[in-house]
């Protein structure tokens, strides 16, 4: 269980993701888009959850200040299934933090993983090898 966590974005759909985050949550803030988060929190989020429902949801200003506004948090970018090409001719998100809505509750547990000190993280800047090892519980270091 972590103690604070972050849920950014359009629900509907994406039940699913919710359920995972909040249940893993003592304390989840939720905000609707992510122009309206600040970094005026009491405490900085162990993991942070964006759902992205459409390809351009997030213009890349946004998730480079989300990024850099939170070094130390777990970000990962739920995805639905009108995103699932943004992999190929778009690359806001880095690929580390993309995850289909099909996986993400095992992504969730890989990260709580890597909070808990169990796993080691897994870099924003990885490469597909070390993505596909760390989604697939191998060592890739």
């Amino acid at each position: 269980m972590i103690k604070h966590g972050l849920l950014i974005g359009r629900t509907d759909g994406m039940e699913q993701a919710v359920m995972c985050l909040f249940n893993r949550c003592e304390q989840a803030k939720y905000f609707r888009h992510l122009s309206e988060l600040s970094t005026q929190t009491d405490s900085v989020p162990e993991l942070i959850l964006v759902l992205q429902q459409f390809s351009d949801e997030y213009h890349e200003e946004q998730i480079e200040r989300l990024l850099t506004e939170y070094p130390l948090s777990r970000v990962i970018c739920c995805y639905g299934p009108w995103c699932v090409s943004d992999g190929r001719n778009r690359n806001f998100w880095p690929s580390a933090v993309r995850v289909p809505i099909a996986e993400i509750q095992q992504r969730i547990e890989r990260e709580m993983e890597v909070i808990a000190g169990i796993r080691p993280p897994l870099e924003r800047t990885a490469g597909r090898d070390e993505i596909f090892a760390f989604e697939h519980g191998n060592e890739y270091h």
